[in-house]
């Protein structure tokens, strides 16, 4: 490794240790390499930060965002009832209606922080006040949060899709069925704690009539109807994954102002203000991103990781091993954005041992939902915390076992491809 790399990586490190921002890390590290070299100009950076972020993909990023703070008024709590009232009887039927509530959100807003945050609103006092497990209700909502980054429309796979060169339509089918198993998995972890404590909730001594069913349904209609539209037009070919982000404003405007009547003039400044800032630093870090790959790309770190890696072990096993181990290490220090600063380095490894670009990606967001519930970066686990008030040590021991579960759903992702390449092989 050149005296170049090695000024990279230690300002790269010693950037996030005293707290920097990633993305003014990342930049502060590339120009730091330049400099030593000497070439080429420092410019560069921002010419291939310009370039990054001009990406036609990426325009699907700001309006996902947007439409899933607008889903928030009216939607969330009808598609809550709907989940509450399909799973109530089972025990821990709460704990099940968040998981699925998560999924339903997940699948209109494409974050994970938006989803725990306004699922553990609405309904994580409640399962504390059901006499929950504090630790095990912030991390059953911290890790159903997650399932935004793996049920599409996912922003994370809009970006890696940008920055690998995947198609998003087949990132978008490709995550259906490892989020299913995962919620599903959750659910029955869910289920035995509730089993084995003896859990018997007042909600689950509620019945419906048939016409609070049938109007329960109704209201929770034409917010499931949103993702159908979106992705049914991306598959379809009736439009792009963009064009179908801007779908998915114009749907959720409609509900949340003329259909539900929720959304006022001065709420509505307040959530495009919000979606603005979001979008700001995402996109500040997807192009701070690019001139790193570059740098990566062309001082050929991917082939000497590659030979470092074959020096140690020529078994592909191990190395798989390796690279899914570094995945879940990363996750636990960097935001899942972040994910693009390893996919030129790792990318180029996977592929070379037979992983497809769309199976890595997926089992890459997989591996990297763990990273959001761990410390010490957790940043699901923290903020389903602090919308319940939960002090975060309180959160363990029970948290365990939902990192656990999450990481035996990554583990399978990661060794069996069949799970992501099934839907977009039928599909296609």
């Amino acid at each position: 490794m050149n005296t170049g790399l090695i000024v990279l990586f230690v300002v790269l490190g010693i950037c996030l240790l005293i707290g920097l921002p990633v993305a003014f890390s990342i930049g502060i590290s590339c120009m730091a390499l330049l400099t030593v070299n000497g070439y080429p100009p420092l410019d560069i950076v921002v010419q291939r930060m310009a370039s990054g972020a001009k990406s036609f993909n990426m325009m699907a990023m700001p309006m996902f965002i947007f439409a899933g703070s607008l889903m928030v008024y009216g939607s969330t709590p009808r598609l809550m009832k709907f989940a509450n009232m399909m799973l109530r009887k089972m025990p821990g039927g709460l704990g099940a209606t968040a998981l699925a509530a998560c999924g339903f959100f997940g699948a209109v807003s494409g974050s994970g922080v938006a989803s725990a945050a306004a699922i553990g609103k609405i309904i994580g006092p409640e399962m504390l006040e059901q006499k929950y497990p504090r630790g095990l209700t912030v991390g059953l909502i911290a890790a159903g949060g997650t399932m935004a980054c793996i049920i599409p429309p996912s922003i994370v796979m809009v970006v890696y899709a940008s920055s690998s060169g995947a198609s998003v339509g087949d990132m978008f089918l490709a995550g259906f069925v490892p989020g299913f198993i995962c919620i599903i998995a959750l659910i029955g972890l869910n289920t035995f704690f509730a089993v084995k404590r003896g859990n018997k909730e007042s909600v689950e001594k509620t019945d419906y009539t048939a016409k609070e069913r049938l109007r329960i349904t109704g209201d929770a209609l034409l917010p499931l109807l949103m993702p159908i539209f979106v992705l049914g037009g991306v598959f379809s070919g009736i439009c792009t994954a963009t064009e179908a982000s801007v779908v998915a404003v114009i749907y959720s405007f409609i509900l949340a102002v003329f259909v539900y009547r929720e959304l006022t003039l001065r709420e509505f400044y307040k959530v495009a203000a919000e979606s603005v800032v979001t979008t700001g630093v995402i996109m500040l870090i997807i192009s701070v991103a690019t001139p790193f790959g570059w740098i990566m790309s062309i001082q050929n770190v991917p082939a000497l990781f590659a030979n470092w890696l074959l020096s140690i072990t020529s078994s592909k096993f191990l190395i798989m091993a390796f690279i899914f181990l570094l995945l879940l290490l990363l996750g636990t220090f960097m935001e899942t954005l972040c994910i693009i600063l390893v996919t030129p380095i790792l990318l180029p490894i996977a592929q070379t041992l037979g992983m497809g670009v769309v199976h890595y990606g997926v089992s890459m967001l997989m591996a990297l939902m763990v990273g959001s519930l761990t410390p010490p970066l957790s940043v699901n686990l923290f903020t389903s915390c602090r919308v319940l008030n939960v002090k975060y040590d309180e959160a363990f021991p029970d948290t365990l076992w939902v990192i656990l579960t999450v990481t035996a759903c990554a583990l399978l992702t990661f060794a069996v491809p069949e799970i992501t390449e099934l839907l977009p092989a039928v599909l296609k």
